[in-house]
């Protein structure tokens, strides 16, 4: 090899085959990983942006203090541009939404770092309301927001004739109805929907409400006879949280159960213990569709939380190797945070007790303690991470816990 060496010319580094940058590429762990390799030289990075699709990847999750993780590797991140005097940070998938110090409103795409302004939801943030949930496509930007005053939340659009033309543009506003709790919002085909959700006697009607164009269209679906979960001999109180996720041609409500003991212990750990899956059928025809229970993701996984909810195709020998992303798996967070939680749910099983109703939060100490994974195969739940991520996460910050999807 020596002599072989010696009279024949090196290959450079940079001259690596493509198709051997792919096999280095895909078997990386992590998205910095991914990024510092295209950083390399600049035909890595031409041919790093050819080499698609790359297996998917694991989230980061945005922390309590304006940092990110990255997973499985551990490693913090910290992007200047995200927590520089922003008064709002929100996760719209692959970008972040933010509302920085002097009121102006931008998306940020972690990698490659760019940042695109919004100008016209400047005016969306005055008074300084609650954002639950911001969600964002080329035509489409949309704010589930919540004033400091009131519990009434409304969903604010912004729709656009071509991706991010700020010249044209139109701005609508759609409050949640009296008696109904918006729990989540989506954009689904290049509408909005939102998930409200209204108490009946024994059970919960969850509406699909359609916001386009102006227009409000309803689509009603019950869940079939008697909530599955209520049990009016439980000796145990369950917060329920409800949320919307498209999932390749598909909808999906995904319910999460988590329980806690009686009497009840607002300083005790609270357990998920059970997630139900069902899917919105017979979307186009108006008014008439109706929800469906599923027991697979059809070779994806979900990722699911307050402030962004995604589903991803599964990795190949993601389960195995444990670095991954796992199919029929609902991959979850706590989001403890400081201020109230509008989105979360609280079923009272006992007689005389009011049935469903919003609840506040706790401190982001200890906030990945149930965090998980559920496998809706065999229906267990796995910590989503270990003892000693569980402690470097335990900061303090103004944040709620949430997903970001950086692209590849």
């Amino acid at each position: 090899m020596a002599a072989s060496s010696s009279s024949s010319p090196r290959c450079p580094w940079p001259d690596l085959q493509p198709e051997l940058l792919g096999v280095v590429l895909s078997r990386l762990p992590s998205h910095a990983d991914r990024v510092r390799l295209a950083a390399v030289c600049r035909p890595w990075r031409s041919n790093a942006r050819l080499l698609r699709p790359l297996p998917p990847l694991l989230p980061w999750l945005a922390l309590c203090d304006g940092t990110f993780l990255s997973l499985p590797d551990g490693a913090i991140h910290r992007l200047p541009a995200a927590d520089d005097g922003v008064s709002v940070r929100a996760s719209t998938g692959s970008r972040l939404f933010l509302v920085h110090g002097d009121g102006r409103c931008s998306l940020m795409s972690p990698s490659p770092s760019a940042t695109t302004p919004v100008p016209e939801a400047a005016s969306w943030f005055q008074g300084k309301p609650v954002v639950r949930k911001v969600v964002a496509s080329d035509h489409l930007i949309a704010a589930l927001v919540e004033s400091k005053n009131s519990e009434t939340a409304k969903v604010i659009i912004s729709t656009r004739g071509q991706p991010w033309d700020t010249t044209r543009c139109s701005t609508m506003e759609w409050a949640e109805p009296e008696g109904g709790l918006v729990s989540d919002i989506a954009i689904f085909k290049g509408k909005i929907y939102a998930l409200l959700t209204t108490k009946m006697k024994r059970y919960r009607q969850h509406e699909l409400r359609i916001l386009d164009d102006g227009h409000e269209q309803t689509i009603h679906g019950t869940l079939p006879g008697q909530e599955a979960w209520y049990d009016p001999n439980s000796t145990e109180f369950h917060l329920q949280r409800n949320y919307l996720v498209v999932s390749g041609d598909r909808l999906l409500m995904v319910e999460q159960r988590i329980s806690e003991p009686w009497p009840r212990d607002w300083g005790a750990l609270k357990l998920t213990r059970h997630f139900k899956v069902l899917e919105a059928t017979d979307l186009s025809s108006s008014g008439c569709a109706h929800w469906t229970e599923v027991d697979t993701l059809m070779g994806r996984a979900l990722f699911v939380s307050q402030g962004c909810s995604e589903s991803l195709p599964a990795s190949a020998g993601g389960q195995s190797s444990g670095t991954g992303v796992e199919e029929d798996c609902i991959y979850f967070l706590n989001e403890k945070k400081g201020s109230s939680q509008p989105g979360l749910a609280f079923l009272n099983l006992k007689p005389g007790r009011p049935f469903v109703s919003k609840i506040n939060g706790g401190n982001c100490e200890n906030a990945f303690q149930d965090s998980g994974v559920y496998n809706m195969r065999d229906r267990t739940v796995m910590p989503l991470l270990s003892e000693t991520l569980v402690a470097s996460t335990a900061g303090e910050g103004p944040w709620s816990p949430t997903w970001l999807f950086p692209e590849p």
